[in-house]
């Protein structure tokens, strides 16, 4: 019987090759390695941080290779890009809609959940005039740590 974090990384194994698959990419060792540098991550890597995570087990991979993986992943939907006024992009593993929080002081970033009951109105096409796909709300102060 495997455990569910055995369990787990065998789903985000299955979701990658679909997903490229469905996209018409192949499965590469390099999009492998990242794609498992990042899963179960909640620190919001910077793509320097995975280069560091992927180089100290594939030391020939290149830092051009982790930066375009990561776009190719944003484009495909594996991975959300996270971008705040101010600090270098992060990549976040966690797909579905949920918010952020940016300390002003470390840059920490850390997910947010929001109860049903806190839900934020989105705008409309006549509130604003764009249609919205999508967003993400992050909340800036400071960490616990910066406090």
């Amino acid at each position: 019987m495997q455990d569910s974090n055995a369990k787990h990384t065998h789903a985000g194994r299955e979701k990658l090759e679909d997903t490229l698959q469905a996209h018409g990419l192949t499965l590469t060792v390099q999009r492998r390695a990242i794609f498992e540098s990042l899963e179960g991550r909640t620190d919001h890597p910077t793509a320097d941080m995975v280069f560091e995570s992927v180089q100290s087990k594939m030391p020939g991979v290149s830092r051009p290779t982790v930066y375009r993986v990561l776009d190719t992943f944003v484009q495909v939907g594996l991975v959300r890009k996270v971008e705040h006024p101010g600090s270098a992009a992060r990549f976040d593993p966690r797909t579905d809609r949920h918010h952020h929080f940016v300390c002003s002081s470390c840059g920490e970033v850390a997910d947010v959940e929001l109860a049903s009951d806190r839900r934020v109105p989105v705008p409309s096409v006549h509130d604003c005039g764009f249609e919205i796909d999508d967003f993400s709300i992050h909340f800036t102060g400071r960490c616990e740590e910066c406090r």
